[in-house]
């Protein structure tokens, strides 16, 4: 028996034959998405995420400020896909296009009735023209 071969086996026998299929797709899958997220961290280094005082995000939660998205690529947009986490748990996604050359994309306040709310780079690349 060849080491995935073993590996399979012990999966079975520890989670059932069902589970471990899954288990074998989620990490197939795994792999296909982390090798594409790879290809895509270039455009990903000219993504910044900033805080910035705003007066509505300070009514809305003390100390609370406006979170902005910006490239700091000087000629390419980039197309983003971002996860907004609210209070520890992820909310859901925004994406866009953001222009070159340090334009900002505002997203939200950084704090919503005293609880944090942040955003994390789920994939960038470039937008061929």
């Amino acid at each position: 028996m060849g080491k995935f071969s073993v590996r399979l086996y012990t999966v079975k026998k520890l989670c059932g034959a069902q589970s471990a299929l899954s288990s074998l797709a989620a990490i197939l899958l795994g792999f296909s998405i982390n090798t594409t997220q790879a290809s895509s961290g270039e455009a990903t280094g000219f993504l910044e995420l900033e805080s910035v005082p705003d007066g509505r995000c300070q009514i809305l939660s003390d100390g609370g400020k406006l979170t902005v998205l910006r490239s700091t690529h000087r000629s390419k947009r980039i197309n983003y896909r971002l996860r907004r986490v609210f209070a520890t748990k992820t909310q859901g996604l925004t994406t866009g296009i953001l222009e070159p050359n340090r334009v900002i994309q505002k997203l939200g306040c950084d704090k919503v009735d005293g609880r944090a709310q942040t955003w994390e780079v789920d994939r960038a690349r470039f937008v061929e023209e």
